[in-house]
């Protein structure tokens, strides 16, 4: 006595029909089936916010940085975005780095931001680039006092410092 394969039963070892599947569409999935992309779940309400009472909504650009007093020439303009919205009520911050996008959940008390769960791309960066994320990352470790005036947006952090302009 053998098992035929899927253990569907019992059999004596003659050849038998082979199992009828159901038809499928061209997605793989038997027509019968539904799914559908709009049955997910609902999608989150984003809003821009921001980041100072002082300061416009809008995405922001770097126009110049420094490291202990030191200044970084990578952060040339636009080499850095930031950006800062409501997604379902929660603070997140979006930062666009040479390297990986930076975003998070992040929170401001007065003029303080603090960076609470980060999250990077996976593009893996060598040199330069991995050294400029770091930075930033190490920049948005610490507390962030920002700024506004003159139209420019300035956010210290410890010794180091970053200023953006609305893009």
């Amino acid at each position: 006595m053998l098992l035929t394969s899927c253990a569907a039963g019992i059999s004596d070892g003659s050849p038998s029909a082979a199992p009828t599947l159901p038809p499928t569409s061209n997605s793989g999935h038997p027509p019968s089936s539904s799914i559908s992309p709009t049955s997910s779940s609902p999608r989150p309400q984003v809003t821009c916010v921001s980041f100072l009472t002082s300061a416009p909504c809008s995405e922001y650009v770097s126009v110049a940085g420094s490291a202990s007093g030191v200044d970084l020439p990578w952060v040339e303009p636009g080499s850095l975005t930031v950006q800062l919205s409501s997604v379902n009520d929660s603070l997140q911050l979006a930062v666009k780095t040479p390297c990986n996008p930076i975003s998070g959940r992040v929170s401001i008390n007065g003029s303080t931001l603090t960076a609470e769960r980060l999250a990077t791309g996976a593009m893996g960066c060598i040199g330069e680039q991995s050294e400029q994320e770091k930075w930033v990352l190490d920049f948005l470790a610490r507390q962030v006092e920002m700024t506004f005036s003159q139209n420019t947006l300035n956010w210290k952090s410890g010794p180091d410092m970053l200023s953006f302009k609305i893009k």
